[in-house]
């Protein structure tokens, strides 16, 4: 895509990749996955899943956002399963926090505490009622993606895009699985809730559930995983691992 546009001017290419992969309400790359018969997906129903059995207000407002926008599918991914609304997270919030990292003077930890507050607000634990670390994990992911294509200094060494003779030329393959990892599988980066009777009605709906061989009931499913976690992030796993998995030894 990047070689249809003229010169190697950056905010012309952010622009023409804005229009190819951003929207304003509903992502597109999120709409793709969630609509296009070449992406293998299935579809977990509001009464089947784990927030079934919630108390009755959350409950109410959970099924109105359902109703409103759907409750998403999951992809299988290299042993993990990924809701596709990570994807609108990667791309369309990514690109906005990456904005604030480049154009608003903001530092990392700055930009991590403005994305950890979309999911305290009325988007996550304030009205929906769950802080997803997993949405966190794909935001941070979404905004080393739009640096590294957008020839920031930020991530500068991996780069897609190299300007050769006003030209832009891709010298990198992208591939999701540089960036997706345990991180962003919701049954291992345990998510936070609204209150004590909201995570226990959760987790005693977790309890219920047959085990499988890989997916036990339980989160986080894959205590080992959690090690490694916070291992790879250092010093900013606390703002991207959920406290059951970040006190996993």
């Amino acid at each position: 895509m990047a070689n249809q546009v003229s010169s190697c001017n950056t905010l012309i290419l952010e622009a023409f990749l804005g229009g190819q992969l951003l929207s304003p309400f509903y992502g597109q790359i999120e709409n793709f996955a969630n609509t296009s018969e070449t992406v293998p997906r299935f579809r977990v129903l509001f009464d089947e899943s784990i927030y079934r059995n919630l108390p009755q207000i959350n409950f109410m407002l959970m099924s109105i956002g359902e109703s409103l926008f759907g409750f998403g599918n999951v992809i299988h991914e290299n042993g993990l399963l990924i809701g596709t609304d990570k994807l609108g997270h990667f791309f369309d919030e990514g690109h906005r926090f990456y904005g604030d990292l480049k154009n608003d003077g903001s530092n990392l930890d700055e930009v991590l505490i403005n994305s950890e507050s979309t999911e305290e607000g009325i988007y996550g634990r304030a009205l929906g009622g769950v802080k997803s670390y997993a949405d966190l994990v794909a935001n941070y992911h979404g905004m080393h993606f739009w640096s590294e294509i957008l020839q920031s200094k930020f991530r500068h060494d991996r780069r897609y895009l190299k300007c050769v003779r006003e030209q832009w030329v891709q010298i990198r393959q992208f591939n999701f699985r540089d960036y997706v990892d345990p991180a962003w599988d919701e049954g291992i980066n345990c998510s936070e809730y609204q209150s004590a009777e909201y995570e226990n009605a959760v987790l005693n709906t977790i309890a219920t559930l047959p085990e499988e061989h890989l997916r036990p009931s339980r989160c986080p499913v894959s205590p080992e995983q959690c090690m490694a976690m916070v291992h790879k992030y250092g010093r900013l796993a606390p703002k991207l691992i959920g406290p059951r998995c970040l006190t996993k030894k």
